[in-house]
């Protein structure tokens, strides 16, 4: 019987909010330097920082709505495979479970920390965590891998 590990919505959702959040900060730094009296200098740091802001978590939030509407499954297993994004992959030619923390997502040049299994032929399959996984599930996730395989290769 097929297991499924999904990322959470909730989740999802409060990190979308923390965005826009971000956002309408960076929207309002803009329109406050634009209508508030300050120094140049000041004004101009309000704009790049609003920019800056907006084009960083814009980016995230793009990355999250896209993580939101698809499908939010991390990976599947059972007994014998472990499903990543329809790739399956023998239990038994994992060699071991690590956490990179620089993994490209494949969504607007955004890095995230991923964890990663290393296959016995060389290769590394990455599960991607988008930023999504709260501080309290990320070692739960972790140990629950790292169990998956080490349970396969003991047999």
């Amino acid at each position: 019987m097929m297991k499924i590990v999904k990322y959470r919505t909730a989740t999802i959702i409060g990190r979308i909010s923390i965005c826009l959040l971000f956002i309408v900060s960076g929207v309002a730094l803009i329109l406050a330097s634009m209508y508030l009296e300050a120094p140049t200098g000041r004004k101009i740091i309000s704009v790049v920082a609003g920019i800056m802001g907006i084009l960083f978590f814009g980016r995230m939030l793009l990355m999250l709505m896209i993580l939101l509407i698809k499908n939010k499954q991390m990976f599947r297993y059972d007994k014998e495979n472990i499903i990543i994004r329809d790739k399956t992959i023998k239990l038994d030619t994992i060699k071991k479970v690590e956490v990179e923390n620089d993994i490209p997502t494949g969504y607007l040049g955004i890095k995230t920390p991923a964890f990663v299994l290393n296959i016995k032929d060389g290769e590394s399959i990455h599960i991607p965590t988008y930023y999504v996984i709260s501080k309290k599930d990320f070692p739960v996730f972790n140990t629950t891998l790292k169990q998956i395989v080490s349970d396969r290769t003991k047999r």
